[in-house]
């Protein structure tokens, strides 16, 4: 019984970039696994830098008001890229 190929959904893949597997974004940004091959990953990618930008927005004075503002900000930007991407490649987007 032969596998099928797995299908990738990170957003630089979606964006043209054949060379980005999942397991290179989940590897690089410490996902969960199982997000690999699913339209999730972008969610968890998502999830994470909003973290990790809100952090860093903390850790350099801004404060905390501005800080997830400007977080949440740049999540709703990438989930609309995301969103479009999948659009274009008739893909599902799960939110």
């Amino acid at each position: 019984m032969s596998k099928l190929p797995l299908t990738n959904y990170n957003i630089f893949y979606l964006q043209g970039d054949n060379t980005v597997d999942d397991m290179d974004v989940v590897e690089t940004l410490g996902l969960e696994p199982q997000v690999a091959y699913t339209p999730d990953i972008n969610t968890a990618a998502i999830e994470k830098m909003r973290k990790a930008n809100l952090e860093d927005y903390l850790k350099n004075g801004i404060p905390e008001d501005k800080a997830k503002s400007m977080a949440n900000f740049h999540a709703t930007a990438a989930k609309a890229a995301v969103e479009a991407a999948m659009r274009e490649q008739k893909k599902q987007f799960a939110s």
